[in-house]
């Protein structure tokens, strides 16, 4: 590609008619969103830096204006409140909503020698978050053939699933085994993933690579499956294999990844995006999540992703990226994300923040520091693996009898065992034939996600409350303010929105899984669940113990700030031999 890497960061000096090519080292000291190559720099960019960096949403006095005004937020209107969410936008979900987990961790469980084939399950994977983390952590000692299945009900997030691997095998047969030079490509994966606006040389790419592939049958063999699906299966060079089953008119609709639609230019498209993430009647919702965030340039870097959504350094220019990704504007009329949706979600906020980056503020710098970081792994794992992957666009509940007699190391059903969902009992009984028995692999492991149990145990037990006195006294000691408490302002609202960090979950939990028999559905399936989970922290995102005063108080902060609600519950299953 033309372009040159964005990281190492560049000094923030980027207007249009003088840009300067030098490394950013000397970072602003007031936003520490930016950093400059040196002070001459830093003073001819002045009068345009100083518009953000002098913005009310940086000062660390900022309040919501429904609480600067005195008046009811817009959730508490008798419409509003009768609603337990109050979703806008679009219902789409081509982002992770949780923070991608390694689903293998070979070097707690079978150990860096194992001495086998691998097999992966993603049977309701969303994204290819959990794959990327997954891939990318596999011990260097593993070089056996590596199998990984992937399967998502929603079409669009299928054929992107599909779009970015052929673009990543594509691009990885164009350069060298160095891992030094897949970042480009680790690059273009992240603005292909998670950009609104790209840049033309990665939409040209996509239009000549990947177009190839998908039309140009000398590049991959097609086979009719028994259900009517049409298998087309890749294999590049170095042992790597890429087959995708899809219906056939499904496969005819993939060209629409590849193409702006018709009409749709860079300033409609921004129309379009706005009119969700900026919806002028939803200011009173975004204005309670930034109040919620780590420090103030944390709401100026959420603002300033909301505006553009580029997945960017707060300093880089914005100026080439200018092309609608085609993978998100699937039509000339729809945004398809909901206005809360953010590529922070599917990762690990801690682990985020735990990257070096000049910029010391910029969320977005560091998200994209930590993406270029993973990604690179993940190809080169992808370079010296012998690697397979099988994706699938049916519903979970299909998808075993199209997989059995295959066995598996590993399945992640995402929380599709949630109540609400398929369930518990029922996926247990639908992939417990999947998975390795103990005498095949003693650590095989199905893995079961709960993002909604706590609460639903909760809300049903009338115990869903303000955090106790303790808790708001060691973390959010201003929501004890009695002032603020009688006046019901934004300071409410976040003590509030911090309710189930305190929450003594496993209590809860515990009753959720008397009141789903989780014994009597393993039972019934012929599985058991693991008293201590080796793959997952059962609970990841609850606060951390032993940590001092400012340690946890830093971790309180960004899980607070992040999608994150302490309550998500891994549950990990073996079968009984």
């Amino acid at each position: 590609m033309a372009y040159a890497t964005i990281v190492p960061l560049r000094c923030a000096n980027q207007s249009r008619h003088n840009r300067c090519t030098l490394e950013g080292f000397f970072t602003c000291k007031n936003c520490k969103l930016v950093s400059y190559c040196g002070s001459a720099c830093q003073k001819l960019h002045w009068d345009s830096h100083k518009v953000k960096c002098r913005s009310p949403l940086n000062k660390a006095s900022w309040l919501p204006d429904w609480d600067r005004d005195n008046r009811q937020p817009a959730w508490a209107s008798i419409e509003a409140s009768k609603k337990f969410h109050n979703p806008y936008g679009s219902s789409k979900y081509l982002w992770g909503n949780t923070p991608a987990i390694d689903i293998a961790q070979f070097s707690g469980n079978e150990g860096s020698t194992y001495d086998s084939n691998v097999a992966l399950l993603f049977a309701a994977s969303g994204d290819l978050r959990n794959v990327v983390k997954t891939i990318r952590d596999l011990p260097e000692s593993i070089h056996h053939e590596v199998e990984v299945t992937v399967n998502d009900w929603d079409f669009d997030v299928a054929a992107r699933n599909a779009i970015i691997l052929l673009l990543a095998f594509a691009s990885m047969d164009d350069v060298s085994s160095d891992p030094a030079t897949y970042a480009i490509v680790a690059e273009s994966l992240i603005h292909m993933w998670y950009s609104a606006f790209i840049t033309q040389d990665l939409l040209s790419l996509l239009q000549t690579k990947v177009r190839n592939l998908l039309h140009d049958d000398s590049t991959h063999t097609v086979e009719v499956m028994h259900d009517g699906g049409v298998k087309k299966t890749w294999i590049f060079h170095r042992d790597k294999t890429l087959s995708v089953t899809l219906q056939a008119d499904q496969w005819l609709r993939m060209d629409a990844f590849l193409e702006v639609p018709a009409g749709l230019t860079k300033e409609s498209a921004e129309q379009l995006r706005a009119a969700v993430v900026m919806a002028p009647e939803r200011a009173d919702y975004r204005d309670r999540w930034y109040f919620k965030d780590a420090c103030p340039s944390m709401r100026l870097a959420k603002q300033q992703f909301r505006e553009d959504g580029l997945l960017l350094p707060f300093g880089h220019s914005r100026v080439e990226f200018n092309v609608p990704n085609p993978t998100m504007f699937q039509s000339p009329d729809c945004w398809p994300f909901d206005d809360k949706s953010d590529p922070m979600a599917g990762w690990n906020i801690l682990e985020v923040y735990k990257i070096p980056w000049v910029a010391s503020e910029d969320a977005y710098g560091k998200l994209f520091a930590y993406l270029r970081r993973e990604f690179q792994g993940f190809l080169h794992r992808m370079a010296t693996l012998p690697i397979s992957f099988q994706l699938h666009n049916v519903d979970a509940k299909l998808l075993p009898r199209l997989l059995i007699p295959k066995l598996y190391g590993r399945i992640e059903v995402s929380n599709i065992s949630d109540s609400g969902y398929v369930g518990t009992s029922q996926i247990l009984s639908l992939f417990a034939p999947l998975l390795q028995p103990q005498t095949l692999n003693a650590h095989a492991t199905m893995i079961t996600c709960y993002l909604n149990a706590v609460m639903e145990i909760v809300k049903t037990t009338n115990a869903d409350a303000m955090p106790d006195i303790d808790f708001l006294a060691r973390y959010l000691p201003e929501g004890l303010d009695i002032a603020k408490i009688v006046r019901q302002g934004a300071e409410i609202y976040k003590a509030w929105d911090c309710r189930t960090f305190s929450i003594e979950s496993d209590r809860y939990f515990n009753k959720y899984m008397k009141l789903q028999d989780f014994k009597g559905a393993a039972t019934d399936a012929g599985m058991r669940m693991k008293t201590v989970n080796t793959i997952v922290d059962s609970w990841p995102l609850r606060l951390g113990t032993g940590k001092t005063d400012t340690a946890a108080q830093q971790e309180f902060n960004l899980l607070l700030s992040s999608s994150s609600s302490g309550v998500e519950r891994y549950v990990e299953w073996s079968r009984n031999s």
